[in-house]
């Protein structure tokens, strides 16, 4: 299989989330440094996402890989799911994939990051594509005006989002899909662009341990059991050579500078 690019510079994505709780719909509620709405309800998201009457699909207007909104009901625990239909393939040399979302997510999970929204398969009208949570409330980064967050608050955060990036060869952000919320956590979006067989990484300089702890312990099984439905053989052999890379930059570093400048804890 030929190797796979991605294009355009790596800028962070993130929402800003809260507490699931139990009133009729999710809602965001401030919390700082709680990941995501669906947090220990993953299991009734996804069937949700799986299963709810769709009433209705809008399109959204924004994005280049034209999302669209689909409302449900009932509309408990949430009304509305982001609609992607993207079968595998190259367009405007991009290589984009629906199952590239839903790759995400199974991966966000197996690395406990809870930071990427639920998405699955389902068909809605003769479509095959993904279902993505809906997150009410947020502004994106071009929204607010092209200012990405900064500071020592965000530091964890920016950390977990490169590595996690680099991980899955996601080159695809931009200030339209940064979202942001309260400081301190955030939720990745928008990976339909992700895993291609590009084996480069973005440089960095420091890196979230615990995150990296739980990286280097994947192994080729572990990514078969939770991707193999989505991605191909090339795609799952690309995220662990970018993760050898990681490794060596990252044994680079710390030969050059000390564990504790970056090895974040």
């Amino acid at each position: 299989m030929k190797t796979r690019v991605l294009a355009s510079a790596c800028l962070v994505v993130w929402i800003v989330s809260s507490c699931f709780t139990a009133a009729p719909r999710a809602r965001q509620a401030a919390t700082s440094g709680v990941a995501g709405i669906w947090v220990g309800h993953e299991r009734q998201i996804e069937e949700h996402l799986r299963a709810a009457e769709v009433t209705s699909v809008e399109e959204i207007g924004t994005g280049v890989t034209r999302p669209r909104r689909a409302y449900v009901k009932p509309d408990e625990p949430f009304g509305s799911l982001v609609w992607k239909v993207l079968p595998p393939g190259r367009r405007g040399g991009y290589w984009e994939s629906y199952k590239s979302e839903i790759a995400a997510y199974e991966l966000d999970k197996l690395l406990e990051m809870r930071m990427v929204p639920p998405a699955v398969e389902r068909s809605i009208r003769g479509e095959t594509g993904a279902a993505i949570l809906w997150l009410e409330g947020v502004a994106s980064v071009k929204e607010k005006g092209g200012q990405v967050p900064t500071g020592a608050v965000w530091g964890k955060a920016i950390r977990k989002m490169q590595m996690f990036d680099n991980l899955i060869a996601n080159r695809d952000r931009n200030a339209g899909n940064i979202l942001i919320g309260q400081p301190g956590a955030l939720i990745l979006i928008d990976h339909s662009r992700a895993f291609a067989t590009d084996k480069e990484i973005q440089k960095f300089e420091r890196v979230d341990a615990d995150l990296w702890d739980r990286m280097k312990q994947l192994t080729r099984e572990d990514l078969n059991g939770a991707l193999g439905r989505w991605l191909d053989d090339d795609a799952i052999d690309a995220i662990i050579e970018r993760r050898n890379r990681m490794a060596a930059l990252i044994d680079e570093l710390v030969a050059r500078k000390r564990a504790v400048l970056v090895l974040i804890r």
